[in-house]
């Protein structure tokens, strides 16, 4: 009974933190006029998923700050990938290119869907120029193949069922992928860097002291951006 009960309360507290993340999302999509504020209201909503799973509660204030902050930043990070995206999805789509070229597209496609839905996780985590990001998301995501896959396979199932319930769109649409982005994709993130933490020499690891990052190899390695205070 009480472990029915605890996990009644684990799902409640699930729903409920979708409901006010897919509201927060709304909110910073509709600020930026809907093409200019999906992405920074996406890096935002993700930003604030992390904080709810370590206990932070949600606070619309620190979003709108993390909005506003990323804002030119997610144009670059998010916006572009999502056109581009966009653009190779119609194309294949369209059946107008031959079957060659079609699959060519469709294997690009795959692999800038997979590196776009890391991107959130990897631009909030690591200092990185802009224009870096991408590449990076999609290194860490060919490194780690299984989460990704697994990831992608989430992403396909919230897509069915919001098909299949539309009602659900408005409410869960975009708040339950953004969760599973910011839980998967910040366990291979945590994965990517033990194994680059042990593939270290201990005299090359303190002389970098900052933390592994996903590009892999050697080199410098990525500061991770500091956890900014709870308002």
């Amino acid at each position: 009974m009480d472990r029915a009960l605890g996990a009644l309360s684990t799902g409640t507290d699930l729903l409920l933190r979708a409901l006010a993340l897919q509201g927060l999302w709304l909110l910073g999509t509709l600020a930026g006029g809907i093409v200019l504020g999906w992405a920074p209201a996406t890096t935002a909503v993700v930003d604030a998923a992390a904080r709810a799973a370590r206990g932070e509660p949600i606070r619309l204030v620190r979003t709108a700050r993390a909005w506003r902050d990323g804002f030119w930043r997610s144009q670059i990070t998010l916006g572009l990938p999502g056109l581009f995206l966009l653009l190779a999805l119609a194309a294949v789509t369209s059946s107008l290119l031959p079957t060659a070229a079609e699959i060519a597209l469709g294997v690009l496609a795959t692999l800038l869907l997979v590196a776009f839905l890391h991107v959130p996780q990897i631009d909030r985590r690591y200092t990185l120029r802009a224009t870096e990001v991408l590449g990076a998301s999609l290194r860490l995501s060919l490194a780690q193949a299984p989460t990704s896959l697994l990831l992608v396979a989430v992403i396909a199932l919230c897509a069915g069922v919001v098909l299949t319930v539309p009602g659900l769109a408005p409410f869960l649409g975009v708040a339950v992928p953004l969760m599973a982005i910011q839980h998967l994709v910040g366990r291979s993130l945590d994965r990517n860097e033990d194994l680059l933490a042990e593939r270290q020499d201990p005299p090359a690891a303190a002389e970098a002291p900052n933390v592994p990052h996903p590009r892999g190899g050697t080199g410098p390695a990525l500061s991770r951006r500091p956890r900014a205070s709870a308002l």
